[in-house]
């Protein structure tokens, strides 16, 4: 079953490169978009990241790099790039110290249509004593933001922006943080 999705997504990508690269000068243009939600728990954070680069010269080069190499290492390597592309621009800190992720997991995809290969990525922190969560991006132009407190108690509800709501084109999200209970890190 799996190595049936490998094939499958293999295929996608191949057929992906294929139309990129046959693409009409004239076609549609679109820029890279990335889509943060940050959820807040009472011992951590998690950050889902959904990524899809932009059309155009840098999205051909990645998917001929997938299509050229080994297949043992089309899909993990086309992952992993696409992941370190997805998380670059942003930095997720405690009173401006930097949060170092304990695990990140993350999953391709290719869009409706087949037309661009997209990465959905699920980073884990521990979140320590602090007063101020901020996640802040180097590219706010395509970056968009969302974040939910489940019930943990850490965010000071009456400070912060709507929950679940999206915010397009900010440099930096902060959400100020509750002391928290014995039970935290």
């Amino acid at each position: 079953m799996r190595l049936t999705r490998q094939i499958w997504l293999a295929t996608l990508v191949a057929v992906s490169v294929v139309t990129l690269a046959g693409a009409p000068a004239w076609g549609h243009r679109f820029p890279q978009l990335r889509t943060v939600v940050i959820q807040v728990e009472q011992n951590e954070v998690v950050l889902l990241v959904g990524y899809r680069p932009g059309s155009g010269e840098a999205t051909d080069a990645l998917l001929v790099r997938a299509a050229t190499a080994p297949k043992s290492q089309a899909l993990a390597g086309l992952r992993d790039r696409m992941a370190t592309d997805a998380m670059a621009p942003l930095a997720l800190t405690i009173d401006g110290k930097r949060l170092v992720p304990t695990r990140v997991r993350a999953k391709l995809g290719v869009e409706p249509g087949g037309g661009r290969p997209l990465v959905v990525v699920l980073v884990t922190y521990v979140l320590p004593r602090g007063k101020t969560l901020a996640l802040s991006s180097k590219d706010p132009r395509t970056t968009r933001i969302s974040w939910a407190d489940r019930k943990s108690g850490r965010v000071e509800i009456a400070d912060a922006p709507t929950q679940g709501k999206w915010f397009s084109g900010v440099a930096s999200f902060l959400l100020n943080l509750r002391p928290c209970g014995p039970d935290c890190s």
